[in-house]
């Protein structure tokens, strides 16, 4: 299969979105503060304005504000090359195993990456509209907020039906 749909573009889409998540993960650490302990992830979560504000107040008051607008950008670009990466899997499983549940499973992790994507997309333009303007609101934050559960259960679906689709696709193709 020509174009966007082989198995080494998912691989360097769905490969390079796990590095990539695995650095922010690991460089996340810096945006730990008395105020947001647990660092971007209390911005994910906050639903108001004034928590927003006392998170970047504490990110201001850290140094640490150019480090958490490059670690939104880096988000967006995560969530890019994951989404992309799963839609691709997703549809070359679908697409081409021979069993009937396999090809669902295919389908579930389409759907999953794509909601996945969307909610992921959403929350992360909202966190990055409040920290560029300096300027927490309730809109976004709420906005934000209400995405995150809907995002975490997606790239849960969406990771571990992948995980369970190449294993089968590798099992069905050594057989």
């Amino acid at each position: 299969m020509s174009g966007l749909y082989n198995w080494r573009n998912f691989w360097i889409f769905w490969g390079g979105g796990l590095a990539l998540f695995t650095y922010l993960i690991l460089s996340g650490g810096a945006l730990e503060t008395a105020v947001a302990p647990n660092g971007i992830l209390d911005h994910q979560s906050s639903a108001t304005a004034a928590r927003v504000n006392s998170i970047q107040q504490s990110w201001a008051e850290a140094g640490v504000l150019d480090l958490a607008r490059g670690a939104m950008i880096l988000d967006l670009v995560f969530i890019t090359l994951y989404m992309s990466g799963g839609i691709i899997g997703g549809r070359l499983i679908w697409q081409w195993a021979r069993s009937p549940a396999l090809k669902k499973i295919g389908l579930l992790t389409v759907l999953a990456y794509f909601l996945f994507g969307l909610t992921d997309y959403v929350e992360t333009i909202c966190q990055l509209v409040q920290l560029v303007n300096a300027q927490g609101s309730d809109w976004l934050a709420g906005t934000a907020a209400i995405a995150r559960p809907l995002k975490i259960i997606a790239w849960i679906i969406g990771t571990v039906a992948m995980i369970v689709a190449l294993v089968w696709r590798w099992r069905e193709t050594r057989t």
